[in-house]
């Protein structure tokens, strides 16, 4: 039994596009719709012999003469048949290539997706949401769970865009930095540390409170060996920032948390930032989005608001800082 094969006219066209190049195709079309060969050599900016030398390889490459020039220009009737499918084909490559996404914040329709850890919601995303909704009244705003670890898992998730620890961005997406912050210590008001400046000593005689050993490490990075930090008896440990001043609130704690936090909760709560005496390291948070995405006008607005809202925001008061 024989094989059916594909028609020869099939065959000889696919061969005949894997030795076309796009600079064929514009010479063609000039050639097509110019009165001369002069002329077509100038519409597409290359001189005559160069024009002259396309011509022949469109020759060969069709097996057709496609046009002849004299007193006037004569298409062949397989050149009248690919003068308008040649424009036509050239208007989709160029609307291809130049392919632009309109984005309009102000009437866009659209949702959102944004992962930060949880303290960063608080602290950031509660201060920049006003001028978002302003600014792009129709957006609707997802914010999904956080998750340590790997950065690239975020977008596995459906982010847009991450906030996430300096220490944890992945180098292989595109980064800007956003913020920098700082540990700091907060204690109830009442609290006998409450209103001095707290030498290490009395910091690591007292209970602490602080977050799950990997969110500490994510949003912090480690603590050197002999930072007072790393030295603390934390007696409580719990998965939410959000939990950290109403452990504070009425209790002999210390807890630890972002300066950025600490004082957000110290303008609203009862509970006060200690003043260290001495020095702490900072730690960086940055914005994270997929290289292939990095054009998309939605991707550009947002690290654009987002940026703005982080240097609006202005340095947090800290006295140990």
């Amino acid at each position: 039994m024989g094989y059916l094969s594909e028609p020869s006219t099939l065959i000889e066209g696919r061969r005949r596009l894997r030795r076309l190049n796009i600079n064929l195709l514009y010479a063609l079309d000039a050639l097509l719709h110019e009165p001369s060969l002069t002329a077509a050599a100038h519409s597409i900016a290359i001189s005559q012999p160069a024009m002259s030398m396309k011509l022949r390889q469109l020759r060969e490459l069709f097996g057709d003469e496609l046009v002849v020039f004299g007193e006037r220009r004569q298409l062949t009737a397989l050149g009248a048949a690919l003068h308008q499918r040649v424009g036509r084909l050239l208007r989709e490559v160029d609307d291809t290539f130049n392919l632009a996404l309109a984005f309009d914040p102000a009437t866009a329709r659209q949702t959102v997706t944004v992962t930060a850890p949880e303290v960063v919601e608080l602290m950031f995303f509660s201060r920049i949401m006003p001028r978002l909704r302003a600014v792009a009244p129709e957006i609707g705003w997802k914010m999904i769970p956080f998750v340590h670890g790997s950065a690239r898992h975020l977008f596995d998730r459906g982010a847009d865009i991450a906030i996430v620890p300096e220490a944890m961005a992945d180098p292989d997406l595109c980064t800007l930095p956003l913020l920098d912050h700082a540990p700091v210590a907060l204690v109830c008001a009442s609290h006998p540390l409450a209103g001095g400046r707290v030498d290490v000593e009395d910091f690591l005689a007292a209970p602490h409170a602080a977050v799950h050993e990997d969110m500490e490490r994510a949003i912090f990075g480690d603590f050197a060996a002999d930072s007072p930090f790393a030295r603390r008896r934390v007696v409580v440990r719990t998965g939410l920032h959000s939990m950290l001043p109403a452990l504070a609130i009425g209790s002999d704690l210390i807890v630890t948390t972002s300066n950025w936090f600490a004082q957000h909760q110290a303008a609203v709560l009862p509970v006060t930032i200690l003043d260290l005496r001495w020095p702490r390291m900072t730690a960086g948070l940055v914005l994270q989005w997929q290289p292939y995405r990095d054009k998309e006008p939605v991707i550009r607005w947002l690290v654009a608001e987002l940026k703005r809202g982080a240097d609006g925001i202005g340095r947090p008061i800290d006295a140990a800082l």
